[in-house]
């Protein structure tokens, strides 16, 4: 890992070693409730004590405007296809280059790492993505699905799928809550933030657990969003995380 690659994953740690992020990258599949005007969320959230947003490459130039300038800008890679097509991608392919991320200034990237079935397609082609990132020193974060996105939110995909990701050389990786994930940050030698929330739950009970089993923050969407009160629910959050040392 060279000085300037550890240098730009400290950074993204600058709030007390935590890092809180909202998630808005759902679009590039279609218009989801909730992101129909998302400006004007960012706009809502922009003093917030959010660090940063997750964003497509064609959302990402509003982050040069001034009441964005101290937030951090994950620029989302790779695709995986809309939710009018006939079937899901098991494989998510990087379509935006190391040089185009840093056009745009983003502090980091995120890209999906697809686990089960034929995966040797999919993680073989991240590996070497985060490989290129890396060059320019570019931290990546890793989100782990399953190829069958329905075992998503499973232990065996998110234990074993982590540590895959870390392995590969991702950075970060963003994992979905399951029973036992004390057992996957545990396993993980790189952060681990956690991705939304199981709807069967409490948002902010999850958030706890997940933080008391040594999270380093949140990657929240449709629970942030979809809230009639976002500001409020990511006040709650910020509190909850400023409670963890």
């Amino acid at each position: 890992m060279t000085d300037g690659l550890r240098r730009n994953i400290a950074s993204l740690f600058d709030n007390q070693g935590h890092l809180f992020l909202l998630a808005m990258d759902h679009s590039q599949s279609g218009i989801l409730k909730g992101l129909e005007k998302p400006f004007e969320l960012m706009a809502k959230l922009s003093s917030s004590i959010i660090d940063g947003f997750i964003l497509n490459v064609g959302m990402a130039g509003y982050m040069a405007e001034q009441s964005f300038l101290r937030k951090k800008l994950v620029l989302r890679t790779s695709f995986g296809g809309t939710q009018l097509a006939n079937e899901y991608a098991s494989v998510h392919a990087n379509h935006v280059s190391p040089e185009t991320a840093l056009a745009l200034g983003a502090d980091a990237v995120l890209m999906m790492a697809a686990v089960g079935g034929a995966d040797y397609k999919s993680l073989q082609a991240a590996a070497a993505d985060i490989d290129a990132f890396h060059r320019f020193s570019i931290p990546v974060i890793a989100e782990i699905i399953a190829s069958d996105f329905s075992k998503t939110a499973t232990f065996d995909i998110q234990y074993h799928g982590a540590r895959i990701a870390a392995e590969l050389g991702a950075d970060i990786v963003k994992a979905f809550y399951v029973d036992g994930f004390e057992k996957v940050v545990a396993c993980c030698p790189v952060p681990v933030i956690l991705a939304g929330g199981p709807k069967d739950r409490d948002i902010f009970t999850v958030a706890m657990q997940a933080l008391d089993a040594g999270a380093k923050g949140f990657a929240f969407g449709r629970n942030i969003f979809q809230s009639e009160k976002p500001e409020e629910i990511v006040e709650r959050l910020g509190v909850i995380l400023r409670q963890i040392k």
